[in-house]
């Protein structure tokens, strides 16, 4: 009988436990402009709170952007950061930076680079004034405040392909308007490694009917717009992962630019010389060619990088950025992302086999394919839930160093000069432990020059 009475008051108390720990609400702050607090927004945070058993803290201004020109009283979503942020305020489970359009519709010539305020401009503070400098400003900042939080990310209203319309009436091509400062917020979140949902590329929405789900201003979400994305942005909190937004097809019709062909258009159409080589790959090229303009000037290099791009979405684009600028040499330096799985899931001997095409092409243009082994990495901050990635790195240099071997071209060996010893890049090397800081290019110049012979 005594057990039986111990055992019911076992019972009893994990019942008690259980149901404490069911009715704990998560916390959630979230930041942003109109879009998150108009009085229609509630139907959306209203869904979360009951699905998601949480408690939202809206700290959204209308009229706020991530840019501190933005938002007329100074209430810009740096400011609402910093007043979550402060010592007296809570620490949240969960920090949700909801974009606006307010950093296009006031300040639209500062969309800005997205290492704007970062370790890599010694965090700036005149960087404060981009759309890109605002975000970067507060990831960093809830990071202080909250190292174990949840940081979220959901993109602003985008432009769809023709004049007119979607969300922008100015908007008059690919290259500007709202599409810009959308892209770059992604590009933020990748750097940072901030999950992001990329919620209006996604359906319903469409340039057809997007009228459908906003008010007569064809910006501000009606409540049908709130009621078309809570499940999405549920789903999103709930499992914490990115969402992309794919093609959005309209009678055949797409605004997505999946090899994003026009980023170097008017760079390759204002090209009067034939380059020496063309340094081709994703951002770790993207930020040498931003880092060392002089050096690339001098050598006459081209940079032709593009951040977050897979070696499938390279091999669409080698043709226009490589082929058409008709240089002596390409340095491919590919597969990074792949490793990451931006795209999604690809096998090592796929990746190697996109860049055994991509110097195949190049010498049935006369063009000598230089290889380069990937930088090292242990892991990607963008993707945690992969975990140790190092093995996987040197797997794939092994592949590339094969097809240089097989193929007798030109080795570029970035990652045994860079290595660590353990397979990452050194903190006086890089801030994230993927991309390198400006004076660690000086090492893949050096070797790069001994490969060509030029040094």
């Amino acid at each position: 009988m005594k057990h039986l009475r111990v055992l019911v008051l076992f019972a009893v108390i994990a019942l008690v436990a259980g149901c404490t720990a069911k009715e704990k609400k998560q916390t959630i702050a979230l930041f942003g402009g109109s879009f998150s607090v108009i009085a229609a927004s509630d139907i959306a945070t209203d869904y979360w709170a009951d699905q998601l058993n949480a408690k939202i803290t809206k700290y959204g201004v209308g009229g706020a952007g991530f840019s501190n020109k933005t938002q007329w009283d100074g209430q810009h979503i740096q400011w609402q950061v910093d007043s979550a942020c402060a010592p007296e305020a809570p620490v949240y489970d969960t920090y949700i930076l909801w974009a606006s359009t307010n950093d296009f519709n006031q300040v639209n010539e500062l969309s800005g680079d997205p290492w704007d305020y970062t370790e890599f401009d010694g965090f700036d503070e005149t960087k404060l004034e981009t759309q890109c400098g605002g975000i970067n400003y507060a990831i960093k900042r809830i990071r202080e405040k909250a190292p174990k939080a949840k940081i979220l990310f959901m993109t602003s209203t985008k432009c769809f392909t023709r004049i007119g319309a979607g969300t922008n009436p100015a908007y008059s091509g690919e290259e500007t308007g709202m599409n810009e400062f959308v892209a770059k917020q992604i590009l933020c979140c990748q750097i940072a490694g901030v999950p992001y949902l990329d919620q209006f590329m996604l359906p319903p929405f469409n340039e057809s009917n997007f009228a459908e789900y906003c008010e007569s201003d064809n910006l501000h979400l009606n409540e049908k717009g709130y009621e078309a994305l809570r499940d999405l942005q549920v789903k999103f909190i709930k499992g914490g992962e990115t969402i992309r937004g794919g093609q959005i097809l309209l009678a055949g019709h797409s605004d997505y630019d999946c090899a994003n062909y026009g980023a170097y258009a008017g760079s390759n159409a204002a090209t009067a010389e034939d380059p020496e080589v063309v340094l081709f790959g994703d951002s770790i090229t993207y930020n040498w060619a931003r880092f060392h303009p002089e050096w690339l000037a001098e050598h006459n290099f081209a940079g032709r990088g593009i951040s977050g791009q897979t070696t499938i979405q390279a091999l669409a684009r080698f043709r226009r950025d490589v082929v058409d600028l008709h240089p002596k040499y390409v340095a491919i330096l590919y597969g990074t992302n792949d490793v990451a799985e931006n795209l999604g899931n690809i096998t090592l001997e796929d990746v190697a086999g996109n860049i055994a095409s991509m110097a195949e092409i190049a010498q049935a243009n006369g063009i000598t394919p230089v290889l380069c082994t990937l930088v090292p990495a242990a892991r990607y901050g963008w993707r945690p839930q992969l975990g140790e990635q190092s093995r996987n790195v040197v797997a794939l240099n092994k592949l590339i160093r094969n097809i240089a071997a097989q193929k007798n071209l030109l080795l570029c060996d970035y990652w045994t000069a860079m290595n660590n010893g353990q397979g990452g890049l050194s903190a006086e090397l890089s801030g994230d432990g993927v991309h390198p800081y400006p004076d660690a290019y000086n090492i893949m110049e050096a070797e790069l020059l001994k490969t060509l012979g030029m040094d």
